[in-house]
């Protein structure tokens, strides 16, 4: 179902939604995100769904924009990291049997006189 996305508003007219009216820039923010939703197979959407939980996570934290922009950019920059870490040595390595534990069953104890040693 691809459809045209929706025409972003020039930056002059997004500055002055930020400036004077940003209950507006934040359904347009809304809208927006939705549409992209929309659109996408549902892995693809719960995980993105998960993102998103992340950064608004990090929006409400913030004491100010600016403070939730370098925490949104450095979480940004940690994925880059990521994936350049992977790119370069291979995904991580998976836990094998040899390094799980071994449960060992302890033997019911005995009831009757203590033995001493």
């Amino acid at each position: 179902m691809s459809r045209q996305p929706m025409a972003l508003p020039s930056f002059d007219e997004l500055r002055t939604m930020a400036e004077q009216r940003p209950d507006d820039l934040e359904r347009l923010r809304e809208r927006m995100i939705n549409e992209i939703l929309e659109d996408l197979p549902e892995p693809r959407r719960r995980r993105l769904l998960g993102l998103i939980f992340r950064i608004e996570l990090e929006r409400k934290r913030a004491k100010t924009p600016m403070q939730a922009c370098l925490k949104i950019s450095q979480m940004m920059m940690d994925s880059v990291c990521e994936l350049r870490e992977v790119m370069l040595n291979g995904p991580p390595a998976r836990r094998s049997e040899s390094t799980q534990a071994r449960i060992i069953p302890f033997k019911p104890r005995r009831t009757g006189t203590p033995r001493h040693r």
